[in-house]
């Protein structure tokens, strides 16, 4: 498994208690994360769906832990994204928003200067395809809008987005209360990197309504939309 080295200040904690992430070691832009095979039953999970490497922030890149994401049953929000880092205990939990953030940092990194984009696209639409892959067997027989609408729940709770929805037969729409990448960047000065973020978690829901919904279409928002707050989510039957 290639892996991500990110600088961290060990000792600085974030909002929430969450580590405070820097500037980039610069790694190989291929094959940066690695998808690992998980237990059906998710309430056993004990297999991460993603890992990467978390570095100090010293001239030496000393290796200090590894992110690793999981899909957790919370009991009061359901099905969520997580990364944690073993032995390291809540303090070190974070959220999707953090988790999107955090790897579009790590792409400062690629070898290549053009690839990041790319990197945090197939980042995104991975999350996507492990939740859809996770999920369908319980939402086989549901309307489409159910199918979507459930999903999409799973993303903005993992998201921690306070949010509204207006939905009918043929179109779905999310209202956030704020922008959750942009306040989660806000909060963990994570935020260098806020337009890759966006890029990646366009792609994640590109990457839900296509395996779940192939004739329907993500209206808001859009790749070309990245520099904008996420107040909107829509979609659409096309």
């Amino acid at each position: 498994m290639l892996r991500v080295m990110i600088w961290i200040y060990p000792k600085s904690r974030c909002a929430r208690g969450r580590t405070s992430l820097c500037t980039p070691v610069f790694g190989n832009s291929t094959s940066m994360v690695k998808e690992n095979h998980m237990p059906e039953t998710l309430e056993t999970q004990k297999t991460p769906v993603f890992s990467y490497t978390l570095a100090s922030a010293d001239m030496r890149y000393i290796e200090i832990g590894v992110r690793e994401i999981y899909l957790r049953n919370d009991p009061k929000a359901g099905l969520l994204y997580q990364g944690e880092i073993s032995g390291c205990g809540p303090g070190c939990f974070v959220d999707l928003s953090e988790i999107l953030l955090e790897y579009a940092m790590s792409c400062e990194g690629c070898r290549e200067k053009d690839s990041a984009p790319e990197e945090v696209s197939r980042f995104g639409v991975q999350l996507g395809k492990i939740l859809v892959a996770k999920t369908q067997q319980d939402i086989v027989d549901l309307p489409t809008t159910d199918k979507l609408s459930r999903v999409f729940e799973c993303i903005l709770n993992s998201m921690s987005a306070a949010y509204s929805l207006e939905s009918d037969k043929d179109r779905l729409e999310y209202s956030l209360t704020c922008c959750p990448l942009s306040e989660c960047a806000k909060n963990t000065g994570l935020g260098r990197n806020l337009e890759m973020a966006h890029l990646s978690f366009t792609a994640l829901c590109i990457s839900v309504i296509q395996a779940l919904a192939p004739e329907w279409a993500l209206l808001q928002p859009s790749e070309g939309d990245t520099h904008l707050p996420i107040h909107k989510i829509v979609i659409a039957s096309l």
